[in-house]
């Protein structure tokens, strides 16, 4: 519990705005904050889009309707310390990271269309890593003449996403944005409106923690949409006007991995002058460096999930690399996954201990590692060799590449493997170009544990109609994405409606009670419930009986169809006409 009072009492960078005087007026804050947030980027982009032209179907799809404040949660930095000093170290001094998720928040849909303008700018900054394998590409393309009695050495960027000004930031993408405006496309916006929608949502930093209000005073939520490309941004405005300035600062090689960067100097003092002359670039003197530098030609320095040294020749030697605190975990043995995703899986770890080793033994000490996390993990030794030889085999073969720009996904559910062989059969027999991709079950982490147990939606309304007339335990008013039954009560009369709704199911709910409360109302008259009760209870003046109860959940607008056609047919409730279930039958393959 020690995270919840210490880890954003920061007042610097954390402001709290509600106090714990219970949970209904805590509610009605957040529901209110809510739906401000939605009115100011909605009116925002609707002036935008007037400005600009552009369609209004276009900019409805970025209105924000039915959502939610971001969350937070905050990760235990374990892979900083050993079992042993976890059991032994204050919890007040444990490293921890938070994580802010924007799903579902007001400025949600408009800063995914802010990413996806900015984003073709990462390819523009020269410093940037795109992965593991950019990295190590840029490394074996330098002469071992250019490396000759240099050391490779890396830096830690401390607390990247809250040390960087949100309002400089801005200024610096905007005015990179400007530099390279021929590669992205603002589909009709100006970059004066991309800053103004940035300023809208990142300017309001609002989140929510063990049922509490706060808000971020410093810094880019980590989980934000544009945070890495706006960090990625600011730090390579730092790096211009020193590395590649300075001239007493010359380096054959210097890239970064979002806040992790790399280079090779002859010697740690001027490795540490280039993080200083870095520091030193950044006018709110926020950004500072960790240093990790080797005592020796002979050291592995660690970067990604590589090691690297540089011997005195100037060679380069590289391996896999895996945090010692870093628990022994992968895709197990016998997990609910299907045998073709496990061997894939393994194929691809070995191909990456062989692709980051730079020599047979450091490919050796690699594959061994992999060894190792496999045996950990249930992976019979047989198992292991039977996947290594069949690499063996097909690297001696030629393969023909294959085109996949037509094909098809077709994603199912996994159930074994004797039904999995009947699908792939089935596809391969009819000639379709379909892509069978299959998704394990639920797992018991799924079942037992929960990434948000302290900030659930919760009704503020102690008089709710829809948790009143919900039947079983199995959700609440804030639900979204159901499927759900209404069944009408009044003088056991037992009728029954089913339907769906992505929107929080008091809302859906509320439109039924609305309609069979008033089912003469010229705006219901062709609805269900005002159908039912103008027709069954004509002399019925008083409020409805409903009971409603939450059927199923789907996860997407084509599940939750497919979920309801089938609860249609099976249930066959009497309320819903013949023609909307002859629509939803479409849903359904015979």
């Amino acid at each position: 519990m020690f995270i919840k009072t210490t880890h954003f009492a920061n007042g610097n960078v954390y402001k709290k705005l509600t106090m714990p005087q219970g949970d209904d007026e805590t509610q009605k804050f957040i529901q209110k904050l809510t739906n401000t947030l939605e009115t100011e980027v909605n009116s925002t982009i609707k002036k935008i889009a007037a400005q600009r032209n552009i369609p209004q179907d276009a900019a409805d799809l970025l209105m924000s309707h039915h959502t939610n404040l971001p969350t937070a949660r905050v990760m235990l930095k374990t892979h900083k310390y050993s079992i042993e000093e976890i059991r032994n170290l204050n919890p007040d001094s444990m490293k921890t990271r938070p994580i802010v998720s924007g799903c579902n928040s007001p400025f949600h849909k408009a800063l995914w269309f802010v990413c996806h303008i900015l984003s073709p700018l990462m390819n523009q900054v020269p410093t940037h890593l795109k992965n593991t394998h950019d990295f190590l590409e840029r490394m074996r393309s330098l002469s071992p003449n250019d490396l000759k009695n240099l050391k490779f050495f890396t830096a830690d960027v401390e607390a990247l996403y809250t040390n960087i000004n949100v309002h400089t930031a801005i200024e610096d993408v905007l005015e990179f944005a400007k530099e390279n405006k021929s590669f992205i496309n603002t589909y009709g916006l100006h970059l004066s409106d991309i800053q103004v929608l940035l300023e809208t949502t990142l300017g309001k930093s609002y989140f929510v923690y063990n049922n509490q209000v706060y808000l971020q005073l410093l810094g880019l939520f980590m989980g934000t949409n544009p945070a890495p490309i706006l960090a990625t941004v600011k730090m390579w405005k730092l790096e211009r006007a020193s590395v590649y300035v300075d001239l007493r600062i010359t380096l054959p090689t210097y890239s970064r991995f979002y806040d992790d960067l790399n280079g090779t100097t002859s010697n740690s003092r001027k490795a540490q002058q280039l993080c200083n002359l870095i520091e030193q670039q950044d006018p709110d003197k926020l950004i500072k460096l960790t240093l990790d530098y080797p005592s020796s030609s002979e050291e592995y320095i660690p970067f990604l999930n590589t090691e690297v040294r540089i011997d005195n020749e100037g060679q380069i030697h590289s391996r896999l690399f895996r945090k010692p605190q870093k628990k022994p975990l992968t895709l197990h043995y016998y997990s609910h996954h299907t045998t073709r995703t496990k061997i894939a899986t393994v194929e691809s770890m070995y191909k990456t201990a062989e692709v980051v080793s730079s020599s047979p033994n450091n490919q050796q000490h690699s594959s061994k590692m992999v060894d190792t996390l496999l045996l950990n993990n249930g992976y019979p030794n047989r198992v292991i060799e039977a996947i290594k030889d069949k690499r063996k085999r097909r690297r001696k073969r030629h393969k023909t590449p294959t085109s996949s720009d037509n094909t098809a996904i077709l994603k199912l559910p996994f159930i074994n493997e004797a039904t999995s062989r009947k699908f792939r059969d089935a596809v391969k027999h009819s000639g379709l170009p379909v892509k069978i991709v299959e998704k394990p079950g639920r797992r018991l982490k799924d079942l037992l544990t929960d990434s948000r147990p302290l900030d659930k939606a919760k009704c503020s309304s102690k008089n709710c109609r829809t948790c009143s007339s919900l039947s079983l335990d199995n959700g609440d008013c804030k639900s979204r994405n159901t499927i759900y039954k209404i069944t009408c009560t009044l003088d056991n009369c037992s009728e029954t409606y089913g339907g769906e709704t992505y929107r929080p199911l008091h809302h859906r709910f509320d439109e039924h009670y609305r309609s069979a409360a008033n089912p003469t109302a010229k705006s219901y008259v062709d609805k269900p419930l005002a159908k039912h009760y103008r027709e069954k209870h004509p002399n019925y003046n008083g409020k409805p009986q409903l009971k409603l109860e939450i059927v199923d959940k789907g996860s997407s607008l084509i599940d939750r169809k497919i979920k309801e056609a089938k609860f249609l047919v099976h249930n066959k409730p009497s309320l819903n006409d013949k023609s909307e279930l002859n629509n939803l039958t479409q849903f359904l393959v015979a």
